[in-house]
């Protein structure tokens, strides 16, 4: 590994190891462990040079000390491989369990403008996926360290007390292996690092395909897709080809350095056993050390791939946990809210946008009352509620909840004010229980309250399982207008001062989006309702509607004041009226 490499992957090491920490101890009994299966090591060549040495030509000890010698050796050298792999998986197992907790909580952390570029099968791939392979990798090659590293050691130590001499002339060829590992680790990282990137892109493209197979099958884009895939995957395959092959280089290049050295080596071990009459037995020893020394050697030059690879991935994965955090500098918190929301001269205008999606807005929404925002879109509408929860800041003004300004809030606080049903759905692979009471207390009584004034109570009595029947993902399993009543009733349930309905009975029928309304209308004076709808039948009885235009409000009142002003309300109803 180069310098500027090892530079690079220092700090991706450190971190890692900062899950292994805490578990430091399986982490020790898996060195002691593979230690001890190293200590036999060099007695098998000593076993080999008592028998070449005494066992042909002595009756010095017992012929059956020998096998049980050597079994009970590889016997206690297996029971400590054993120990040492159990503990080497009890490790990694719970480090990768810590990093994939880390990372959904840097992901649940992240800053809203995070997930306007973050993929799902992206965010998928390095919470799940990436932890394992990264653990799975730098294990591996720990493990090998351990595994042949440690006798490696001390057969090298044993060698040395052989014959110091050739030893010594054995390790001429050290220098010019690790040149060969170095340049063939300085093409793995290049490939690897294009095999990641490109695999991303894989994934995104499958998770395009499944979260959009209507759209895909509507269009009869079939092949079009596939086409597509086919070509992200050939990219895939390719630049893995180039990775396998650069590592598959290693190991030959590296056996074939040390066969000339161990050629080397042989010869001259030959030549001095001849000239000083070196016996048998130290001469098999010497050669059966040198075989072993060798074969563990062999093994541990093919340790840089993976861990480059591992190194790779990391920094793309770690890149998640850097994700900038949502800040949340507020410290004060409201025990009881009335509802009351004010926004002044608020302007909030988005990245690369082209004009504000609020330009000076001034607006209120009074307690315990409903009050309806309508407009065509791109009006500020949805912009109003993503800074009610926090989501932005505005560049300008102020948003005031009961009179305190959301930014002194902490932002669970805030948040816990508000039940929201927006205008795009999202339902979790659960059962309807879980979906409608989702990080709150179960309570059935109210669940059942939630899902009749959601007009989905007989609907859920029919399904197999009722309440604990699981929707799909996304609620897959149920119709558009299904998944729109049962996240109504999910906003229901939340006993929050606040109700958000953004478009939240577009998907409904005539009857059913009756029966929501009549709901809703038993909260007036309990509840601060804020309506966003295109719909205007759906918002005659609100307390205040609000006519907004490019980020500002162009009128304001009751729906019949608005009719009888003949503005642009007036021209709105008009135009859905067919007149």
């Amino acid at each position: 590994m180069s310098d500027e490499q090892a530079s690079d992957f220092k700090p991706i090491a450190r971190r890692l190891a900062g899950f292994v920490k805490p578990y430091r101890m399986g982490a020790l009994l898996t060195v002691l462990a593979y230690i001890g299966a190293a200590v036999t090591e060099p007695l098998i060549p000593k076993l080999i040079n008592l028998v070449f040495s005494d066992g042909f030509t002595k009756n010095s000890f017992s012929i059956w000390w020998v096998p049980v010698t050597l079994i009970g050796l590889f016997a206690l050298r297996g029971a400590c491989s054993f120990a040492g792999q159990y503990m080497f998986n009890w490790t990694l197992w719970r480090s990768v369990m810590d990093f994939r907790a880390a990372l959904l909580d840097s992901l649940l952390r992240a800053d809203s403008r995070v997930f306007t570029s973050l993929q799902p099968g992206t965010a998928v791939t390095k919470v799940v996926n990436d932890p394992q392979q990264i653990m799975s990798l730098v294990g591996n090659s720990a493990l090998s360290v351990l595994r042949d590293g440690l006798p490696a050691i001390a057969m090298l130590g044993y060698l040395f007390y052989l014959n110091w001499q050739l030893t010594l002339l054995s390790l001429i060829t050290t220098p010019l292996m690790a040149l060969v590992v170095r340049k063939i680790n300085q093409r793995v990282r290049a490939m690897g690092t294009r095999t990641y990137d490109a695999q991303l892109h894989l994934v995104n493209k499958v998770d395009d395909v499944t979260r959009a197979w209507r759209v895909v099958r509507t269009f009869d884009a079939a092949d079009y897709e596939r086409a597509a895939f086919g070509a992200l995957a050939k990219d895939v395959q390719g630049n893995a080809m180039k990775t396998t092959t650069a590592a598959a280089l290693s190991q030959p290049l590296s056996q074939l350095v040390a066969s000339v050295g161990l050629s080397v080596i042989i010869c001259l071990a030959l030549l001095q056993a001849r000239q000083n009459q070196t016996g048998v037995g130290e001469f098999a020893a010497f050669v059966t050390a040198l075989l072993l020394l060798t074969s563990r050697l062999r093994h541990l030059s093919d340790l840089m791939p993976p861990i480059t690879s591992a190194m790779v991935i990391a920094r793309g994965c770690l890149s998640l946990m850097d994700m900038p955090r949502e800040p949340d500098n507020g410290s004060r918190t409201l025990d009881k809210v009335r509802g009351e929301i004010e926004m002044r001269d608020v302007m909030l205008q988005y990245p690369d946008a082209e004009r504000p999606a609020l330009n000076g807005l001034n607006i209120q929404f009074k307690a315990g009352q409903t009050t309806a925002l309508v407009g065509s879109s791109g009006a500020g509408k949805s912009s109003i509620i993503h800074l009610l929860l926090a989501f932005g800041e505005p560049q300008k003004g102020q948003v005031l909840l009961d009179g305190v300004p959301i930014h002194e809030l902490k932002k669970a606080n805030l948040r816990q004010q508000f039940a929201v049903v927006s205008q795009d759905i999202v339902l979790f692979d659960a059962s309807v229980a879980n979906n409608i009471a989702y990080a709150q207390p179960r309570d059935d009584a109210r669940l059942e309250q939630a899902l009749r004034a959601a007009h989905l109570w007989d609907f859920v009595q029919e399904l197999p399982q009722g309440l604990e029947t699981v929707v799909g993902a996304n609620g897959s399993k149920l119709s558009g207008g299904q998944r729109q009543r049962l996240a109504i009733a999910r906003a229901l349930y939340r006993d929050a001062p606040i109700w958000v309905f953004d478009e939240a009975t577009s998907a409904l029928d005539t009857e059913s989006e009756r029966a929501v309304q009549q709901a809703l209308e038993q909260w007036q004076g309990r509840k601060t309702l804020i309506v966003i709808a295109h719909r205007l039948s759906t918002i005659r009885a609100a307390d205040t509607i609000h006519v907004m235009s490019q980020g500002r409000v162009l009128e304001s009142g009751t729906h019949s004041a608005l009719l009888a002003s003949d503005g642009a309300y007036a021209a709105m109803v008009r135009a859905q009226n067919g007149e």
